[in-house]
């Protein structure tokens, strides 16, 4: 069978997938949901950028509440030309997914059929790029970039022209753009150019330009009276709670991440075949360059980012893995080769991250976007019905803020910078933190906020709050809880809210259950 061929097999297979697993969620929703809220917070921002001229998660003020800047800006970019669309992620994702595929077959020109089908189809069902494409989220132009980059990386090697490092730095800067983890496999390309190939002056200028996303937006955020990072690095990444709080999430990452060190079992072991000649570190490195480059990147990765939440934050590094070990999977897998072990052991290793990997997210996937539909988006027409104009507390903020027009106070803290101060110490957990609580106290009280909508467990509500009912979901997946509380903050009108509640609970699906508090 011609390459082509399977190129074609490999789109119909692809196509085919996303328009089951569209269909499975159609048929429960009406209309397709993203599986994370975090979709609508990027929508969200885009639209106020591209229709008010506003970075932020509401028109009415600014928020670093993306931790991919670029992507943000790329569906603003689209909204502006195209108008407001819930779906522009959605095809945006399916058109990087298709570049995704165009250049994996490019580099497997020059690799066996066998090669050829093993590698192009585990970058589709390992990555999974269907899921990665239908979250709406970067991912899918992210891991394309990444693996831009090394690809620009490995041709400068081979000729070092003025040419090919400014399409390096390029890369690397739109790679830093999209995700800041980048910086982590840009970094160890600049240490391998310093240090093995005594590049000193294109390694420092590689690294600088890389950190200009970073730079520039940080510069902008402070500016608006922002941290120099996202909120959501400040309140989720792993820095700053203590050696204990440290290892443990770092034993979080591994165990989420195994799928992803399956992959770097292969990595290693190519590095020791194909280095168990060489006798200093210097030239075990120089001989694998991209294989140093990507594992480097990856322990960095394991500690200080994050993994899991629909296995999403490592997708990239499953396709760079496999970008980094097509090489080794040639060998193993050429007609010549007489090492058994090494080729069944390949086989098993890869099909043991397609189960991990693709087997359980096609359950998962479908249930992560019935919680979304069950929760967030119920929310969202709830707020659209009666509050759709009016200031509201919540702290699940994406599909809220996409459908509607409301003033935020957000106690997680990704949409209000006051709020992540406040919270930037408790390093993703949710303590018992009062000076919180007062600031929500006191912002309600003098802002005459109307209603909240909240996970009770993120933070204690005011006590001259009053609850009127709940709204819970059936097999949470997703969900930041599987039950969200509705306060009236006026008291006086704690009465309209419960009639409203009643009235909507007759609109919501069958197994979302509105209980209202007497």
């Amino acid at each position: 069978m011609k390459k082509n061929i399977i190129l074609l097999v490999i789109f119909l297979v692809l196509g085919l997938l996303i328009f089951y697993n569209t269909q499975v969620v159609i048929d429960f929703a009406g209309k397709y949901i993203y599986p994370l809220d975090d979709a609508y917070i990027h929508l969200s921002m885009a639209k106020n950028f591209a229709e008010f001229g506003t970075w932020g998660i509401t028109q009415y003020e600014f928020s670093s509440t993306t931790s991919s800047p670029l992507f943000t800006f790329l569906l603003a970019v689209l909204i502006k030309i195209f108008g407001n669309w819930q779906y522009i992620p959605l095809v945006a994702n399916s058109i990087a997914g298709i570049a995704l595929i165009l250049v994996f077959h490019r580099y497997l020109k020059q690799f066996s059929q066998s090669t050829y089908i093993v590698v192009l189809s585990s970058v589709v069902l390992l990555m999974p790029l269907h899921l990665m494409i239908m979250t709406g989220m970067e991912h899918v132009f992210h891991t394309l970039v990444m693996v831009l980059v090394l690809l620009g990386f490995q041709k400068y090697l081979e000729d070092k022209t003025p040419r090919h490092f400014s399409n390096l730095a390029l890369l690397s800067i739109i790679a830093v753009g999209f995700r800041y983890e980048s910086l982590f496999f840009v970094f160890f390309i600049c240490i391998y150019l310093f240090f093995i190939k005594k590049d000193y002056v294109i390694s420092v200028a590689l690294g600088i330009l890389a950190l200009l996303p970073v730079l520039v937006y940080g510069y902008i955020s402070i500016d608006n009276g922002s941290f120099f990072l996202p909120n959501s690095l400040i309140l989720k990444g792993n820095t700053n709670d203590g050696i204990v709080g440290f290892l443990t999430r770092v034993a979080g990452n591994a165990y989420r991440g195994i799928s992803v060190l399956v992959l770097v079992l292969i990595l290693l072991i190519q590095v020791f075949v194909k280095s168990k000649h060489q006798t200093t570190l210097t030239d075990k490195i120089s001989k694998n360059a991209i294989p140093f480059v990507v594992f480097c990147g990856f322990v960095v990765h394991l500690l200080f980012a994050n993994f899991g939440w629909l296995i999403r934050y490592e997708a990239y590094l499953v396709v760079i893995v496999l970008f980094a070990i097509t090489p080794f999977i040639n060998e193993v897998f050429n007609k010549n080769a007489t090492n058994k072990i090494l080729k069944f052991g390949t086989i098993f290793l890869l099909l043991v991250t397609f189960y991990i990997r693709f087997g359980t997210m096609l359950e998962k996937q479908p249930t992560a976007s019935k919680n979304i539909f069950d929760q967030q988006i119920q929310l969202a027409d709830f707020l659209h019905q009666y509050y759709g104009n009016s200031k509201v507390i919540g702290n699940d903020i994406g599909a809220i803020t996409y459908f509607n027009n409301i003033h935020l106070l957000d106690t997680y803290g990704l949409g209000s910078i006051e709020v992540a101060k406040l919270r930037k110490s408790d390093h993703g957990k949710f303590t018992d933190n009062k000076a919180l609580q007062q600031y929500v106290y006191d912002t309600a009280k003098n802002q005459n906020f109307d209603v909240a909508l909240v996970f009770d467990e993120w933070v204690k509500m005011p006590d001259y709050f009053s609850k009127v009912g709940t709204l819970t979901i059936q097999n949470n997946y997703m969900s930041g809880g599987a039950t969200v509380s509705f306060y009236s903050v006026q008291k006086e009108n704690t009465q309209r809210l419960r009639n409203q509640l009643i009235q909507f609970s007759k609109e919501t699906p069958k197994d979302v259950i509105i209980k209202i508090v007497d």
